[in-house]
């Protein structure tokens, strides 16, 4: 039973924390994702996005999470008053701020992971496999990442109370939508 509540909690935390709670512990996280992720060159570059990168400032790494965190809480919000009407703000804020937490993995593994230059990946596609540590960031990317959108729409699910397609639907333009607007904010920026 104990670990069936621990792989709910995994999956589900909102349950038991959303609102400010969830917002201040998410900032925590979103904040050490920042830091790390500058010095492991992970730029979290979008609403959904990771990517390794050669050189990534202070400045760069919050300015692309900002955009980010904005780009989900505001777009899954509308999503969510179109499809509920028991929606706080404060909700979507804390459980998809919190919702961002396991992408800190994915800083940390990126400590390990000597980037490639673009020119050289462009220029020969093949040198990623002689990355080893770039193929195992790759890898293990797809589940941090499969699990911070169960985080999303879990945290959607308990904000807005919506069930079923209303609900799935919501949340899937909602986050199309948001990676969408991400990426034009940051091409308009950068």
């Amino acid at each position: 039973m104990r670990n069936k509540f621990t792989w709910n909690l995994l999956f589900n935390p909102f349950t038991k924390i959303a609102g400010w709670q969830a917002f201040a512990l998410g900032m925590l996280f979103v904040l050490l994702t920042g830091v790390i992720g500058t010095y492991a060159g992970v730029a979290f570059d979008g609403a959904i996005d990771s990517h390794i990168t050669e050189y990534l400032s202070l400045k760069d790494s919050f300015l692309f999470l900002v955009i980010a965190v904005v780009s989900v809480v505001v777009i899954l919000f509308i999503a969510g008053l179109i499809i509920s009407k028991r929606l706080r703000f404060v909700d979507i804020l804390g459980t998809m701020v919190l919702a961002r937490s396991p992408l800190i993995l994915l800083t940390i593994f990126g400590l390990f992971v000597t980037s490639v230059p673009a020119e050289e990946i462009m220029a020969n596609p093949m040198v990623i496999m002689h990355n080893p540590g770039l193929i195992i960031f790759s890898v293990i990317s797809i589940p941090v990442m499969v699990w911070f959108i169960a985080l999303m729409y879990n945290g959607f699910k308990v904000s807005t109370g919506a069930k079923g397609s209303k609900l799935v639907i919501g949340f899937i333009i909602g986050l199309i939508v948001a990676e969408v607007v991400s990426k034009v904010l940051i091409f308009q920026i950068f």
